[in-house]
């Protein structure tokens, strides 16, 4: 085994890298801007929903009062592609300083992501005569002014990479993840882009109570959050030693062991599974939290893997790494109990299948108001590009954290389904709290992830990603994004969809995979 794999399980407590840094206080010298950067926050200070990454166990936490919600160029007309071009606004309004106001919103919170895309058939660099300017509190004076190229770049405090990635790393797609909190609204413009043919999504988390939110200034010190963005593929949980449990389980057909059983209050943070890669098809998770449903998920749902040969998500929180070790870092809240098996399918396949499991919990109770986590799986919609497709269909309360989905194959019909805008309803509301652009720029993407010379490239980010991307005669792509700062937060269910397509399209296979944590212990289905 790889040294920094399984066989570090027992020793490091679940540690995939050769160790284990605590990232709160972490500082790097090239995260300055004007004057002296302004200090994290103290680890006793309150962790805002967009500050995720000062605690991972908060993302396990569905809030009272919260919303999630997104502005983008899509056509409100009905057309088939989104674009925003002469004649044909997207704007939201037009200031009177001839700013094109493309989001606004009253009250407290936080930008938590940008994407933009500019392009004819190809994603093509950002305009730089065209600039972003963002007004917090009401101030005439823009916190943010910069040209549109530079704030996908990388190389302007506080946009850095990996917190921003541009066309070239994204799959055609320029994301922002820098959080830019406000205290009393806030207002997005562009300037110079009255007839620029631009795509765009904010999105933007909003809270009920101001008190401890610090409006972004730029000088914020965001190098903790850096470092753990860089860490896909590895531990992004602070060093431990956590209690881990680790061992090697050998099934048959239809059969199931125990791997864990575990008395709470406590926190499951990690799972790694190894097995031959042929095998995982044939594997599957089985969770109980409490006194909850148990939760079964195959094992290429839960670690983001279209089909047994493809690459498989390198997301944060999910996927597999270099050596093929499968890895799942959500928080995983429970009360009394906590049970983890190994399935193994009823199907054919040789009369022993073998897997090393080691799963890891923090030691500590979970956070006030944690959920529990569960997963839904949704396969097919015969009728989907013609009628709306559901990605997910949750109810009660919850936060949606995460999806992977992949399509196909199609019939040989090209890959003009992409053209879906993603929605998300929340609560039972009439018009979506979010309406997207298209299927792969929610995915982070953009023109179907090709790049400069018209060819798809697969690209694996931490928060979101393309592993496939097979087009053409047998469309066959797979994606995912988690949904961090930006999480879906409802009291009373939640929708997400894909709007029909008027292309002459047949059938497209679709299998989506969400991954939310429910408020009070999960009935799951």
């Amino acid at each position: 085994m790889a040294e920094h794999g399984l066989s570090r399980l027992v020793v490091v407590g679940l540690a995939v890298a050769a160790c284990l840094i605590g990232l709160a206080g972490c500082v790097h010298s090239t995260d300055r801007g004007a004057g002296a950067p302004i200090a994290a926050p103290g680890p006793d200070a309150k962790v805002l929903p967009w500050e995720w990454w000062r605690d991972l166990a908060i993302l396990a936490v569905v809030p009272d009062g919260d919303r999630s919600v997104m502005r983008s160029s899509y056509c409100t007309a009905g057309c088939e592609q989104d674009r925003h071009s002469a004649g044909d606004s997207r704007f939201l309004r037009t200031d009177r300083r001839g700013e094109g106001v493309i989001f606004e919103a009253d009250g407290a919170g936080a930008l938590t992501r940008i994407w933009m895309v500019m392009g004819d058939g190809v994603s093509e660099p950002l305009d730089p005569s065209i600039r972003i300017r963002i007004r917090l509190d009401g101030r005439r004076k823009p916190a943010v002014d910069l040209p549109l190229p530079e704030l996908f770049a990388g190389t302007t405090p506080p946009f850095l990479t990996p917190l921003v990635a541009d066309r070239e790393v994204s799959g055609g797609g320029n994301v922002s993840y820098v959080p830019i909190p406000f205290r009393n609204g806030c207002v997005v413009s562009l300037v110079g882009a009255d007839e620029a043919k631009i795509w765009f999504q904010v999105n933007a988390r909003l809270v009920d109570d101001p008190s401890d939110v610090r409006s972004f200034t730029g000088r914020e010190d965001l190098s903790a959050m850096r470092e753990i963005f860089d860490k896909a593929g590895r531990d992004p949980w602070p060093g431990g030693p956590y209690p881990t449990v680790s061992r090697e389980v050998m099934l048959r057909p239809g059969m199931g062991e125990t791997v864990a059983r575990l008395e709470g209050p406590d926190v499951i943070n990690g799972l790694l599974i190894r097995a031959q890669r042929q095998d995982w098809k044939r594997l599957g998770v089985r969770f109980t939290f409490d006194e909850g449903s148990p939760v079964l998920v195959p094992l290429l749902d839960l670690f983001g893997i279209a089909r047994v040969n493809d690459q498989a998500s390198r997301s944060l929180l999910f996927g597999g790494d270099e050596d093929d070790d499968l890895y799942c870092y959500f928080p995983m809240p429970f009360r009394e109990s906590a049970q983890v098996e190994l399935m193994r399918r009823p199907v054919e396949g040789p009369p022993w299948v073998s897997a090393e499991v080691a799963i890891r919990r923090s030691g500590e109770p979970p956070p006030e108001g944690a959920g529990t986590f569960a997963v839904q799986i949704r396969a097919g919609n015969p009728g989907w590009p013609a009628e709306p497709d559901i990605l997910a269909d949750l109810s009660g309360g919850g936060s949606w954290v995460g999806l992977f989905t992949r399509f196909g194959p199609t019939e040989g019909r090209g890959f003009g389904f992409l053209e879906a805008d993603d929605r998300v309803f929340v609560n039972g509301e009439e018009a979506p709290s979010w309406h997207g652009t298209g299927i792969e720029d929610f995915f982070g993407g953009g023109f179907y992830f090709r790049d400069q010379d018209g060819e798809p490239r697969p690209f694996l980010q931490s928060l979101h990603g393309a592993p496939v991307v097979r087009f053409f005669h047998r469309s066959a792509p797979a994606m995912y994004r988690l949904l961090l700062g930006d999480a879906v937060v409802f009291a009373d269910g939640l929708r997400a969809d894909l709007e029909p397509v008027d292309w002459e399209l047949g059938p497209v296979e679709i299998r989506s995979v969400a991954f939310y944590y429910s408020r009070g212990v999960a009935k799951v289905e």
